[in-house]
C-alpha cells in the first residue's frame, strides 16, 4: 500500500512539475537556448521526485493530499489548511517582499522595482514554475534529502535537523535565482544581489516551514500566492503613486 501511494505521488508530482517546466517556453530566449531551458529543469525535476519519493517517509515529510486517493470529503480538512495557512502565508509574504524591494531600491537603479517579481518571467511562468516545479525540486527534493542526510549522520529527527535543512535549502533556493538575474539584467549591482538573496531566502524559509509542518501542497499554495500578492501590491502601489 505504501509503495502504491509513493508511485501515485511520484506520478502526480511529475505531471504538476512538467506543467510548470513547460511554461518556461514563455521566456524571451533565443531559439538556440529555448530547448536547453527545458532540458535542465526537466532533469532536475525527475531527480528531485526520485530522491524525495525514496526518502520522504523516513523523515516524516511529504505531500499528504497528493499521496492519497482523491476523496473530497476526506481531503476537505487538509484542503482548508492549505488554503488557510498557505494562502495567508503567501499573501503576507508577497507584501513583505514588496517592502523589501522598495527598501532595496535605495542605492539601486530601480530595475527590480519596475519589473515583475520574477525578473522578466511571465506571470504564468512565475506562478506555475515557481509554485509547482520549484517547490517539488527545492522542498520535496532538496530539503527532504538534506533532512535525510542529517538524520543518517546524527540519528536525530529533532527540530534543529529540519530548521538546518530549511535554512540551507532556502539559501540554495535564493542562489538559484542569480543566473536568472545575470541573464536578464544588463548590470547586476550589489543592491540587486542583496535583494535576490534576502527576498528569496526569506521566501524559502516560509515555504520550507510550511512543507515541514503542513506538507508540500501548503508550500505550493504559499509560493503561488506570493506571486499573486506581489503583483497585486505592485499594481496598487503604482496606481496610487501615479
Amino acid at each position: 500500500m505504501t509503495r502504491q501511494m509513493d508511485v501515485r505521488l511520484a506520478i502526480r508530482l511529475f505531471l504538476l512539475g512538467v506543467l510548470g517546466v513547460l511554461t518556461l517556453v514563455l521566456l524571451p530566449l533565443p531559439n538556440s537556448k529555448a530547448l536547453m531551458s527545458l532540458v535542465q529543469p526537466f532533469l532536475l525535476l525527475i531527480v528531485a521526485i526520485v530522491l524525495g519519493t525514496l526518502v520522504h517517509r523516513q523523515v516524516g515529510l511529504g505531500a499528504p493530499i497528493l499521496s492519497e486517493k482523491f476523496d473530497f470529503e476526506e481531503m476537505k480538512p487538509r484542503l482548508k489548511d492549505v488554503l488557510k495557512f498557505g494562502g495567508m502565508a503567501g499573501a503576507g509574504l508577497g507584501v513583505v517582499l514588496m517592502g523589501i524591494s522598495l527598501v532595496s531600491e535605495i542605492g539601486m537603479t530601480g530595475r527590480i522595482h519596475h519589473q515583475s517579481p520574477s525578473l522578466d518571467l511571465s506571470f504564468i511562468t512565475a506562478l506555475l514554475y515557481g509554485g509547482l516545479s520549484e517547490e517539488i525540486m527545492m522542498r520535496f527534493g532538496l530539503m527532504t534529502l538534506i533532512v535525510w542526510l542529517i538524520f543518517k549522520i546524527t540519528k536525530s529527527k529533532a527540530d534543529w535537523v529540519f530548521v538546518a535543512a530549511i535554512l540551507l535549502s532556502s539559501f540554495l533556493f535564493a542562489a538559484g535565482h542569480l543566473p536568472i538575474a545575470y541573464a536578464h539584467l544588463e548590470t547586476v549591482s550589489w543592491g540587486v544581489l542583496a535583494y535576490i538573496l534576502i527576498a528569496n531566502s526569506t521566501a524559502g524559509v516560509v515555504y520550507g516551514y510550511l512543507y515541514w509542518k503542513k506538507g508540500l501542497e501548503c508550500s505550493m499554495m504559499a509560493h503561488m500566492m506570493t506571486h499573486i500578492s506581489w503583483v497585486s501590491v505592485h499594481f496598487l502601489f503604482h496606481a496610487a503613486w501615479h
